[in-house]
């Protein structure tokens, strides 16, 4: 393990903790949650706030764990860390790395989304020219200048990040608050008589929907988890906080509870101006914008608050990228700082941010923004189900550690009661959502989620021995040893 000498600032309180997870999940999920439901499993209906509800819920016991890991066991490595001290270094690394793959291409994803979304906002705001954004030329060139102008904020030192929050904290509540506003104060006759006069011009086609199925509910909410999972973030400033034990637990479950509020009422809002079966037959006309949270508040609202809201969603997809380029670049560091990765991931600039992990971020996030602008696919699924991998492993972490003898201070505070209960719910939640995404109809073998998880699993694999029999056979270090024995210090 290398020699640790506290490299990174520790600036972060509980808000930047608080504000960093409730920027990475306000994003592109909330403004897409009709048309990504919708689209996969119809027969979910208007059960779908219900559906995000209940994922909040189900979440509990991560967020249990994480505050309680957090407040004992804060580093960059966050999960990483907990499960590698609570089963093998192997596993913490392999569990990690699929949940590491799922955020560079929800990097990807996202700077793909922004160009889009940029593009209906200059469209609306009458400059046709901004229709370039949405082809695929256009999609690389914005999606390339956010996620490097995000790399430069980054690279400036975490005290830049934390004044992005605020900012972006603020533009969060004002886009909810204006969903909330529009979508409550109208009804499904507003709404269907918009699209009647608007889009259709004349009736607006019904189509029935699908029966409500086990798959319908809980491959919904497995979705919908891709929405929470920037709660997942949090931990990984871990080496940056001050005073953790305090600052971490709190900031963690202020950033769910503000997420599951928000949530909870904008998809109910929005399901209850634009019902189910009116978003089934937009998608069923191939008219997808109008689900979309922009599109459904620019036929309801007057024209100047469709434009507002547009812009605002805009930049609350592109500063999603922020958070994730964080969790990112700090999984980077941490498997460095274990000797995973070579020793130059963690090098630091002179603000004391790691620019090399930044770098790999960024070149590899920009690849695969690349691939998926030509494409037309992004790995989005791996993300979800690496986030209920990362909770079940950790609750057997829990359970593993509950029944070791010689338990050290912070195995005792991660081994009570509560947490072998917690422990016992996350395995069962996961087991419960997992299986419901897992294999994909209508869609080619190599792309389903359970072939993208087993080759990220034997990429993950690779590289642990390949590392491990490299540093035994050079420098005779055993780093599953070195690892096991010891808590990194940031």
């Amino acid at each position: 393990m290398q020699n640790n000498t506290l490299r990174l600032a520790k600036t972060a309180g509980w808000f930047t903790i608080m504000a960093s997870a409730l920027a990475s999940e306000y994003g592109s999920g909330i403004n897409v949650v009709a048309e990504s439901s919708m689209s996969v499993y119809p027969g979910i209906g208007n059960l779908a706030p219900l559906a995000m509800f209940a994922v909040g819920l189900f979440l509990i016991p991560k967020v249990f764990m994480f505050q309680r890991y957090g407040s004992v066991a804060s580093s960059s490595g966050g999960e990483y860390t907990w499960i590698s001290r609570s089963i093998s270094p192997a596993t913490g690394f392999i569990t990690h790395f699929i949940y590491w793959i799922g955020v560079i291409s929800g990097i990807s994803f996202l700077a793909y989304a922004t160009g889009t979304t940029l593009a209906s906002t200059l469209v609306l705001l009458g400059i046709t020219s901004g229709a370039y954004f949405a082809t695929i030329p256009g999609h690389i060139f914005i999606g390339l200048f956010i996620i490097i102008l995000i790399f430069g904020i980054h690279y400036s030192g975490i005290r830049s990040y934390s004044y992005l929050l605020w900012i972006t904290f603020v533009i969060i509540i004002i886009a909810a608050a204006i969903s909330m506003i529009f979508g409550f104060g109208n009804t499904p006759s507003t709404f269907e008589s918009a699209l009647s006069s608007n889009i259709f011009h004349g009736t607006v086609p019904s189509y029935k929907l699908p029966k409500l199925t086990y798959f319908s509910f809980f491959g919904t909410m497995t979705l919908f988890v891709f929405a929470y999972g920037g709660l997942s973030a949090a931990p990984m400033l871990g080496g940056e906080t001050k005073n953790p034990k305090k600052n971490m637990p709190r900031g963690i479950i202020l950033g769910w509870a503000m997420a599951l509020v928000l949530f909870t009422l904008v998809t109910f809002a929005i399901f209850h101006v634009a019902d189910s079966s009116l978003v089934y037959s937009l998608l069923k006309s191939n008219k997808p914008y109008y689900t979309t949270l922009p599109g459904i508040i620019s036929l309801i609202a007057p024209k100047i608050i469709g434009l507002i809201i547009s812009v605002l969603i805009t930049i609350i997809l592109a500063k999603t990228i922020s958070p994730a380029m964080l969790a990112s670049s700090r999984s980077v560091y941490a498997w460095a700082n274990d000797g995973i990765l070579p020793s130059i991931f963690l090098h630091v600039n002179n603000r004391k941010a790691p620019d090399a992990a930044l770098i790999l971020t960024l070149i590899l996030s920009s690849i695969f923004l690349i691939y998926t602008s030509f494409i037309g696919i992004a790995i989005v699924v791996i993300r979800s189900v690496g986030i209920l991998i990362v909770i079940m492993v950790l609750g057997f972490g829990v359970l593993i550690l509950k029944r070791r003898q010689n338990k050290e201070e912070w195995q005792k505070r991660v081994t009570t009661s509560a947490m072998v209960i917690m422990a016992i719910l996350g395995i069962v939640v996961s087991l419960v959502l997992i299986p419901s995404v897992i294999y994909e109809p209508k869609i080619p073998l190599f792309l389903q989620p359970s072939i993208q998880l087993f080759i990220t699993f034997l990429v993950g694999i690779f590289i642990f021995a390949f590392r491990s029999s490299y540093l035994k056979r050079k420098e005779n270090r055993d780093i599953s040893e070195e690892i096991r024995s010891n808590l990194p210090s940031e």
